[in-house]
């Protein structure tokens, strides 16, 4: 692509200005108004405490810039290209960023958050890309923000194709589409509710001792005497107290099943098969999520 190698000096206000290359300059606390740039390069440019007002930026390239402490005010960023740049602190108040990569950039991610586009389906490209940026520079954590938000985008953008509340929409499902769309929706919303998507292990505590709990009170209310107690002076069958069908709950879940109680008739081995399944599956999760933790 020929590029027409100018100067920041050079930028004219309220000047459409396309295919322009400007590179290695520097200037501080410029201030572009009404600047109109599309397809241009800028590298290794330094604008520390720039103020771009109502311009239009469109399918540019950053490159190596320099643009801590800039601010932008509604400016249109559409379609260009951020690569190893610094973006800290910068303030960005309604800019259109649509369709904007990110990559190895230091950035002000509260900021950019606040300008997402309304569209879901562009909100999740935006996300996505600013959760690889993240990782990139190593900001795990942020990285792990940004992964919950994409994934509540997508909750939202399959509850919108359930509803199929715009032309958009009903043009494109049908009731089978619909259906996997519910189900999917279905499936983040338990993700999200057993253990943060995999992030948070508190929640997925919480479900345990949740579960544990209402074995216990099934325990306690379908059965009678159908529970053999082992003891040294013999095999007998019992009722169990709400606190022994506590013990035996827990016992069940955690898969290891000290023997002190066997189940003896078809209700009660349905309730131990089905917890002790249940088991088997927390502590799965629980494997998965601790080895997330110490791989990053």
């Amino acid at each position: 692509m020929d590029l027409d190698y100018i100067s920041i000096e050079e930028i004219d206000l309220e000047v459409e200005r396309e295919k322009i290359c400007i590179m290695n300059e520097e200037k501080d606390n410029l201030v572009l108004q009404k600047v109109r740039i599309f397809k241009s390069t800028f590298s290794n440019v330094g604008l520390k405490k720039a103020n771009f007002n109502s311009c239009s930026i469109n399918n540019s390239l950053f490159e190596n810039c320099y643009l801590r402490y800039a601010t932008f005010n509604n400016v249109d960023l559409t379609g260009s290209v951020f690569i190893n740049c610094d973006l800290s602190n910068v303030k960005l108040n309604s800019c259109n960023i649509r369709y904007v990569e990110l990559k190895n950039c230091q950035i002000n991610l509260k900021e950019v958050l606040g300008c997402l586009p309304q569209e879901t389906n562009l909100k999740i490209q935006l996300l996505k890309e600013l959760r690889l940026n993240q990782i990139s520079i190593g900001d795990n954590k942020g990285a792990d923000e940004l992964l919950i938000k994409i994934l509540d985008a997508e909750k939202s953008l399959l509850m919108e194709r359930v509803k199929c509340e715009t032309s958009y929409h009903q043009e494109r499902e049908d009731f089978v589409s619909r259906v996997k769309a519910y189900f999917n929706y279905i499936l983040l919303s338990l993700n999200d509710l057993i253990w943060g998507y995999g992030l948070k292990l508190t929640r997925l505590f919480r479900a345990a001792l949740t579960l544990i709990f209402v074995f216990a009170v099934l325990i306690y209310f379908c059965t009678n005497a159908e529970y053999i107690s082992t003891a040294i002076t013999g095999n007998v069958l019992e009722e169990l107290s709400f606190w022994d069908s506590l013990y035996v709950s827990y016992t069940n879940f955690i898969t290891m099943g000290y023997g002190n109680y066997i189940p003896n008739t078809t209700t009660t081995k349905i309730i131990f098969v089905i917890e002790n399944t249940l088991g088997y599956i927390f502590l799965g999760f629980l494997v998965s999520g601790v080895y997330r933790r110490i791989s990053k």
